[in-house]
């Protein structure tokens, strides 16, 4: 048999114990007993989280550059007596690119918006009215800009005479 076995001192008595045991014989006082795998726990723990959050930033539904979609309406004003256009309630999608060194290509994707809802397209640039899109989907064209940075909007007109911004990119 062993002379001497491990021992250790008992934090709440100071009592000397040997050290495999879990309970103090001298106060009765449970013993901790100290898990080396703690940090490791931690580290694993914080990882989780790191990869949990950059899969949902990764797979967040987002529009892609110089994609839009919208629906805000800006009504023309009225004269006394005439009436407010009612609002359309069908959407437009509209992606722009830039093409090197100085043009914008703009591409009518989608609607929801039924045949004959939208009677014209206007297309400005920098501020300045660079022309028309075609009204249904799948027309493109494109259209002079700078070689710096573009500011492009578009804006649909509706047979009922409400107007809307349908897309908008202040970095083409």
């Amino acid at each position: 048999m062993l002379d001497h076995m491990a021992q250790k001192t008992c934090p709440h008595c100071g009592a000397s114990i040997e050290a495999s045991r879990t309970v103090c014989p001298n106060c009765r006082a449970v013993l901790k007993k100290k898990n080396s795998l703690t940090p490791y726990l931690a580290i694993a723990g914080l990882v989780v989280i790191v990869v949990v959050v950059v899969a949902v930033v990764m797979t967040s539904p987002v529009s892609g550059p110089g994609t839009a979609v919208a629906q805000a309406i800006a009504v023309q004003p009225t004269s006394a007596g005439e009436s407010i256009p009612s609002q359309p309630t069908c959407t437009v999608a509209i992606t722009g690119a830039k093409v090197p060194p100085s043009s914008i290509r703009l591409e009518f994707m989608t609607s929801t918006c039924s045949a004959g809802e939208i009677t014209g397209l206007k297309v400005s640039v920098n501020g300045v009215q660079a022309g028309t899109l075609g009204t249904s989907p799948g027309a493109s064209k494109t259209f002079a800009g700078s070689s710096g940075t573009n500011s492009v909007v578009v804006t649909a007109q509706y047979a009922n005479g409400a107007e809307a911004v349908v897309y908008q990119n202040a970095a083409l």
